[in-house]
């Protein structure tokens, strides 16, 4: 069976399967072993976080992590947090802090005017540039199926207060909450009208399934490594298949949807995260996407999390001062969010590069929000926390600036993926790269 760099197996009725990097891919070992996959992925979580025990203690290369990122411990050696970088660019202009941190997280611009409402009752557009994650995209996503995922964990919201990721100014790319889209999207042709779609899902059988005669075929063709990598590559294909057509019906009308998962309930947000973040996983793994943006929430955020036993409105919650209880709150949101992330390095980590090298190795999560303490709706000193190899940084320290500009950090980022620039969004807002990172 001949194969190709970009290999998808196709099944009947447009069932594909993309598979993992082999050996049978690359012309000769010397290009696999000098060309791992450069990744990005931007995770944005609302509201700021609890303070007193975000930021790290100590100095730059001998710190302690806080409370909220024990979990993070066994990859701390490729973590970088921040300290003084401001999002000036969102301190004025259209809309409410909110609105304009959202906007800018990625973007580093400022919003156009509009007739979105904010928590204020001010009103604001979309934001005015491209983000980050598509300015990458166009960088290292030729060639993937999916040039870069959006994806939503209770990310409801389809306006300024819904949206990180823009392919330029005005142009919005909403996040998509439901995980059997996301499966859909990865998994079989979107070329298809959506109602054929629907007819193949009922009557389809397994993805893996629909291509097995191709699998037997290609498993002969490959080395023992690469059948070893094939078998678990496949395997996690399974596993996530079973784990979607297994959710209850919830409240679907028709009993032949029984991969349906409710996923604007409160209540499924670690059901929908897990199931989002394992597809995510497996997209990059298989090289189906190497860029994608995740959103735990919008910048409204007027939800509960009830499997952290928060019953009331968490944005409520980050207005308390620090020294009220209730604002305790906040610590154990965060605290939860910094273990989907670390689930997510872990991941990352076990993914084997042709060269011996990690998939984290090569890949930049960049973690922020649009606010850095709810309760004075700051943007200085914002939260900001990267972690893997992907953009060249050096990992494993804390480094602390004087009232840098977040929008050079997003420069940083950008040319640590191989571009040239001094500026990104605002101009007025930059100053050139961040110094300290390389």
């Amino acid at each position: 069976m001949k194969l190709s760099r970009r290999q998808i197996l196709r099944g009947a009725g447009g069932i594909v399967v993309g598979l993992p990097f082999l050996e049978a891919l690359a012309p000769h070992k010397a290009f696999a072993q000098s060309m791992p996959q450069k990744r990005f992925i931007g995770i944005y979580h609302p509201n700021g976080v609890y303070t007193p025990q975000w930021f790290p203690t100590g100095d730059e290369n001998n710190f302690t992590l806080g409370p909220i990122h024990q979990s993070l411990a066994p990859w701390k050696s490729k973590l970088l947090f921040t300290s003084g970088v401001d999002m000036q660019v969102a301190v004025s202009g259209p809309g409410e802090q909110h609105q304009r941190g959202i906007g800018a997280f990625l973007t580093g611009a400022k919003l156009d005017t509009g007739t979105f409402v904010g928590n204020d009752g001010s009103r604001a557009g979309y934001a005015l540039g491209p983000s980050v994650d598509q300015t990458i995209a166009g960088m290292i996503g030729q060639g993937t199926r999916v040039p870069s995922l959006q994806l939503g964990v209770h990310a409801l919201l389809s306006n300024v207060a819904g949206v990180v990721s823009y392919r330029g100014p005005n142009q919005p790319l909403l996040a998509q909450n439901d995980p059997r889209v996301t499966f859909r999207t990865l998994f079989m042709d979107s070329g298809m009208p959506p109602t054929e779609m629907e007819k193949l899902r009922v009557r389809r059988r397994s993805v893996l399934d629909a291509v097995q005669t191709q699998l037997a075929a290609l498993k002969k063709s490959v080395s023992k490594s690469d059948q070893a990598r094939l078998d678990q590559h496949l395997t996690l294909v399974r596993e996530m298949e079973n784990r979607l057509t297994a959710l209850p019906p919830g409240t679907c009308q028709s009993p032949t949807d029984p991969g349906m998962v409710d996923f604007e309930r409160e209540a499924e947000i670690p059901t929908v995260a897990r199931l989002q973040m394992d597809l995510l996983t497996l997209a990059l793994r298989c090289d189906l996407t190497r860029v994608a943006t995740v959103m735990f929430s919008d910048a409204m955020n007027h939800v509960a999390m009830p499997h952290l036993n928060i019953t009331s409105d968490i944005h409520n919650l980050t207005h308390y001062g620090d020294g009220d209880p209730e604002r305790l709150k906040v610590a154990t949101r965060d605290t939860w969010q910094a273990g989907v992330l670390a689930t997510l390095l872990q991941e990352l980590d076990s993914i084997q590069e042709m060269d011996g090298s990690k998939a984290l190795d090569h890949t930049l999560v960049f973690w922020g929000s649009d606010v850095s303490r709810g309760n004075v709706h700051s943007h200085d000193d914002m939260p900001f926390m990267l972690a893997g190899g992907g953009a060249g940084f050096r990992m494993g320290r804390f480094v602390k600036w004087t009232n840098a500009y977040h929008n050079d950090l997003l420069v940083s980022i950008i040319n640590g993926y191989g571009g040239n620039l001094t500026t990104y969004g605002e101009a007025a807002f930059c100053r050139g790269p961040l110094t300290n990172l390389t």
